[in-house]
């Protein structure tokens, strides 16, 4: 079983490639099964991946946050969600945090894995908060025609939401201002008497696929609504025009009225001219779109992908390191790609189109770009409304769920590490190499307390799957 450790890092690569030779001929006589997943699982280690050029955030940050961080911190603009998120990133699977023991029972090989730091900031754990994220979702909405709304900001607004002391504050009223703007679409005397309510669920995005500083709010709400008889009626019609400017006038006065209430008076002067600019400029109001599904494809599964997508999408890092293609550690520089919006709705040979840009930059620039978008600890980026909130009125029971519980079930199995491995990079990471599965030791596992004192263990914390139950 292929274990790594610092001190085999540090050897000659002709070593390396001979052990893990030997490793393949080994698998080899057990079969071709054996053999492909011992081959996915060396493919797949970190200096394998690096040795191929690959680069990751977690060795990106190994190498340079001390001196990040000892710049920015001393300057005030490191927040604690920051360091606690990259500690944990860098530290994650590091085995003097932690570790569980796996045992064949055939060859009695032991292998240890390393716990994971469960940071979102993680590449590796945010795949699965995105699958959590997900299958939170998909238990809740219903089995009808739901629609993607995009809420975007004026560029000059963005700075007041990043500021590091009003920073939760703004956002959250980002979300109300969202949240206004489609209550307001049911504000008649007979919705008012009738109390109907929409259901959706609103996602914060903090970043554009130039990973800059660009909070806007992703929408998923169903084409219908809920009165106080529990049934349901079907709303196709979502005027534009009024959604934005709803939105832009509510999240003026908002904003308004929290830097009059907090900032000194020549701030407030400031901002309430730069917002009555701005209606001038967005006489229509700010960008909220969402195009109505054709009629024909919005049907079950067209709504199952629409909510798969937008669950996933909004819980993604801000970068995918696939999208990293180089670092300078010479010159201390990285370059990275992105494909601009702007041209998903051209063709191809469209003239207009900007095509792939590739950005080179300092890393400590990159860095920045970054760890600005972690939120902080207890700040949830979505948010459930109307007959989708947890303490919601309405009875949704007489209502079919989009997914049935064997899905949801399947959808739950597939969240195990074991399973996520096996799904995500083509290996089961408890498969021997002499063939057989490895079972599960807890007493030679290692799993200290918060103090970092070793925490006595017995086989019932465990699960099956050798995960530690809450």
């Amino acid at each position: 079983m292929i274990h790594i450790t610092k001190d085999f890092l540090s050897l000659d690569n002709t070593v390396k490639t001979e052990y893990f030779r030997n490793i393949l001929l080994k698998a080899a006589r057990n079969g071709e099964r054996v053999y492909q997943n011992a081959f996915n699982r060396i493919n797949n280690l970190p200096c394998v991946r690096e040795s191929k050029g690959k680069v990751t955030l977690r060795e990106l940050f190994s190498e340079y946050w001390d001196m990040f961080y000892d710049y920015y911190d001393s300057l005030g603009l490191i927040r604690p969600a920051v360091k606690d998120n990259v500690d944990a990133m860098i530290h994650c699977k590091d085995f003097s945090k932690g570790y569980l023991t796996y045992e064949c029972p055939n060859c009695k090989k032991l292998v240890n894995i390393g716990l994971s730091c469960n940071s979102r900031f993680c590449s590796s754990c945010g795949n699965r908060y995105r699958e959590e994220r997900a299958l939170s979702i998909s238990k809740t909405v219903i089995s009808k025609p739901h629609r993607q709304f995009v809420f975007s900001i004026a560029k000059e607004l963005r700075k007041y939401f990043a500021e590091t002391a009003d920073r939760d504050t703004m956002l959250d009223i980002l979300f109300e201002a969202v949240n206004e703007a489609f209550s307001l679409l049911l504000n008649s005397k007979i919705a008012i008497r009738e109390k109907r309510q929409f259901g959706y669920m609103l996602f914060l995005h903090t970043y554009g696929r130039d990973i800059k500083w660009n909070p806007h709010i992703h929408a998923l709400i169903c084409e219908g609504y809920m009165d106080k008889f529990d049934q349901f009626h079907k709303y196709y019609f979502f005027p534009y025009e009024r959604l934005r400017k709803s939105f832009m006038f509510s999240l003026h006065n908002k904003m308004r009225n929290y830097i009059k209430d907090n900032k000194d008076i020549q701030e407030y002067d400031s901002f309430y001219k730069l917002t009555k600019w701005l209606e001038k400029k967005y006489p229509d109001g700010y960008y909220a779109h969402g195009p109505k599904t054709k009629e024909k494809y919005n049907n079950r599964v067209s709504v199952k992908k629409l909510t798969n997508y937008i669950a996933r999408y909004a819980s993604h890092p801000a970068i995918a390191e696939s999208r990293i293609l180089n670092v300078d550690y010479s010159n201390a520089t990285i370059t990275y790609y992105y494909d601009p919006h702007e041209d998903d709705l051209l063709d191809e040979d469209d003239p207009n189109r900007l095509g792939r840009q590739e950005i080179t930059e300092s890393v400590f620039v990159f860095m920045k770009k970054l760890v600005r978008h972690i939120p902080n600890k207890g700040f949830h980026n979505i948010r459930y409304y109307g007959f989708y909130a947890k303490h919601t009125n309405q009875n949704l029971s007489n209502l079919q769920k989009l997914y049935t519980k064997t899905e949801i079930d399947k959808m739950k199995s597939n969240i195990n590490w074991n399973k996520k491995t096996k799904l995500t990079y083509n290996y089961e990471p408890l498969l021997c190499t002499c063939g057989h599965y490895m079972n599960f030791c807890p007493e030679l596992s290692f799993f200290p307390d918060k103090k970092g004192i070793p925490k006595q263990l017995s086989f019932y914390d465990f699960n099956e799957e050798g995960e530690l139950y809450a």
